[in-house]
């Protein structure tokens, strides 16, 4: 239950349908509702911090891109980077080569099925770069790839994979998570956790917000509308 907002400063916020539409700039009334707050605002997500920045439209935030395995400040400051290295990146794209094998239709290489975006790779197969139609309409209920996970599993040693954003299927290292990404900036910065509060979509069982779950307080959302609700919700 929240408790107001006298209690937070530091608000915690997945990107895609959280506080944007799917890989879509901010909208308007969402930027002036964050650049107004006194609270601190971090960004955790899957993106790289560029595409972070620029979705975002440069709103003044801390970043935690790629699931926080590339952290900046609120100047754009690098706080650290942590890339896969080759041996993970091949038995990722193992996985999803097997994968691929099962569709039942054929990756559009326009749509960028695959981003090796550092620390993280993605894969979505209807296209990580589709037009928003077409991801809208792909998997709206995960079904999808959850049946797709459920046919080939991710078996790794160090490695994870969540299902991110519309369409996509992230692979990240198991210890370095946004659950545990959030919480190193919280050390960081020696912000008390009681404080701090994340809003995201993918709270769910596999979601790739579910890592936060227990780190600091959440708040499970539809989409950026309903964030945008429920923070007025706390304002008022």
């Amino acid at each position: 239950m929240l408790q107001g907002m006298k209690q937070y400063k530091h608000f915690f916020f997945d990107m895609d349908q959280t506080i944007a539409p799917a890989r879509q700039p901010i909208l308007p009334e969402m930027y002036s509702l964050l650049n107004e707050l006194p609270h601190d605002i971090i960004i955790v997500s899957g993106q790289e911090v560029q595409k972070i920045m620029w979705q975002s439209k440069d709103l003044p935030s801390y970043t935690l891109g790629q699931n926080g395995n590339h952290a900046t400040d609120i100047e754009n400051n690098e706080l650290w980077n942590i890339p896969l290295d080759e041996a993970h990146r091949a038995e990722i794209m193992d996985h999803i080569q097997s994968i691929i094998t099962i569709l039942d239709h054929d990756l559009n290489h326009d749509w960028t099925p695959i981003e090796d975006r550092g620390s993280q790779i993605t894969f979505s197969p209807i296209g990580n770069t589709a037009p928003v139609e077409h991801k809208v309409a792909y998997d709206p209920d995960r079904k999808k790839r959850e049946a797709l996970m459920a046919q080939i599993p991710f078996q790794s040693a160090e490695l994870i994979v969540k299902i991110g954003g519309s369409t996509s299927l992230d692979y990240i290292h198991k210890d370095r998570h946004k659950g545990t990404n959030v919480q190193r900036l919280i050390d960081l910065m020696s912000w008390d956790k009681d404080e701090c509060i994340y809003f995201g979509d993918g709270l769910y069982p596999g979601g790739n917000d579910e890592a936060v779950i227990g780190v600091i307080e959440t708040v499970a959302v539809k989409d950026h509308n309903d964030t945008y609700s429920k923070l007025r919700e706390l304002l008022d």
